[in-house]
């Protein structure tokens, strides 16, 4: 074998080429100066941020970092500094939320989005793994989305229920009921449920009546919101199962919420209106926001004010003092505004004259008032306004 010769001697390439016209080959030249001093100054980084931030371990610890950084104080301070952000802009509406009644909060649109929206977290928080992330209920857990409601789906009880908490109670076995008669009334129970599709055995609502049953949940099974007491006759079970009989059985046999029996169901919703992981702004909130899942009993509209006049004619005249004889000139003046309109109180003339008679300055600041208030009687609808 020959011995291979580098064509290019004095070119200080490696001897390694890539094609074989040796056109294609590799030299051994230094790095450009630049990117010497770049490496020079990333190795001097590394040292710097070595030191200054957290990194290099020791036995059991690492270093801490002359900074003091760390990930987690890091996130508090960008967490704070969004509830500040929050807290400025929407300091108004958090206001509004905390002064505003329940009903005001659902008739405003402004207001009630807010509260939904700011809400969807506090529920995800503290509802969802219970009642699902829509409302949509979870085994064992109602569902909220529906206008099916054990306590009442009004604001006023809802707001109960998330202040105070809940927990249900139903005794087990009523009246000594037996296994079987257990199972006859479950398949009534349910058969009910359907509606028009179910067969119910009409005989068996005598076992219903003569148990005890209709004491809580009501002669035609629509339950006591009173109580809790579930409807039983819309096919909407507390404790869903895939075996749906067998868990109205359980119930039947075992209660609800029995701490004697281990086989009673569980029935108890915490109450979030004396804790500390919801304030009273964020729990209003929350109302609203289940009330608007789907099944709160709707909002009556505020009731419409009465208009008010402009017209001069209606403007009460002021006393220039407190001297009786100002107070009687403008109650005199009021009373003939009254007259005018036809809307004058009986007593008002009499007083005036009175006062007027005994120098009364108190008597007379009595019929001046009443002068006023009956302008503003009259200066609303006539037919709202009394007459006198």
């Amino acid at each position: 074998m020959s011995e291979h010769k580098n064509p290019y001697p004095g070119e200080n390439n490696t001897g390694h080429f890539w094609d074989d016209e040796n056109d294609v080959r590799e030299l051994n030249n230094r790095p450009p100066r630049w990117y010497m001093q770049a490496m020079a100054v990333s190795i001097l980084a590394v040292i710097i941020y070595s030191f200054y931030y957290p990194s290099i371990p020791w036995f059991g610890d690492h270093y801490k970092g002359s900074a003091g950084w760390t990930q987690v104080g890091e996130m508090k301070e960008s967490v704070a500094e969004l509830e500040a952000y929050r807290e400025k802009k929407f300091a108004a509406t958090e206001q509004a939320i905390a002064d505003s009644s329940l009903e005001d909060i659902v008739r405003d649109d402004e207001l009630r989005t807010y509260a939904v929206k700011t809400a969807k977290v506090l529920f995800g928080d503290n509802c969802a793994a219970c009642h699902g992330a829509g409302g949509q209920g979870n085994a064992g857990f109602p569902v909220l989305a529906d206008d099916d409601w054990l306590f009442g789906g009004t604001l006023a009880k809802i707001e109960q229920s998330v202040t105070n908490g809940r927990k249900g109670n139903m005794p087990a076995r009523m009246l000594g009921i037996t296994d079987a008669q257990a199972d006859e009334l479950a398949t009534f129970l349910i058969e009910t449920g359907k509606g028009e599709a179910g067969n119910p055995n009409p005989a068996s609502k005598a076992l219903y009546l003569s148990k005890g049953c209709i004491g809580c949940h009501g002669p035609t099974l629509k339950g006591n919101q009173m109580l809790g007491a579930a409807n039983l006759s819309d096919g909407i079970y507390r404790f869903a199962a895939d075996d749906q009989h067998a868990s109205v059985v359980r119930t039947i046999t075992h209660g609800v919420n029995q701490g004697h029996d281990p086989l009673t169901q569980d029935a108890v919703m915490p109450a979030f209106g004396n804790s500390k992981v919801i304030d009273a702004v964020q729990l209003k909130k929350l109302v609203v926001y289940v009330h608007q899942l789907g099944g709160g009993v709707p909002v009556a509209p505020a009731a419409k004010k009465a208009q008010v006049s402009n017209d001069p004619m209606y403007t009460p005249v002021a006393a220039a003092s407190d001297s009786f004889a100002d107070v009687i000139a403008a109650a005199e003046a009021n009373y003939k505004k009254n007259l005018a309109q036809n809307a004058a109180w009986r007593d008002t003339g009499k007083m005036i004259k009175e006062a007027k008679k005994t120098k009364d300055a108190a008597l007379a600041k009595i019929a001046n008032t009443q002068a006023v208030n009956a302008l503003r009687q009259a200066s609303m609808a006539l037919t709202a306004s009394p007459t006198f």
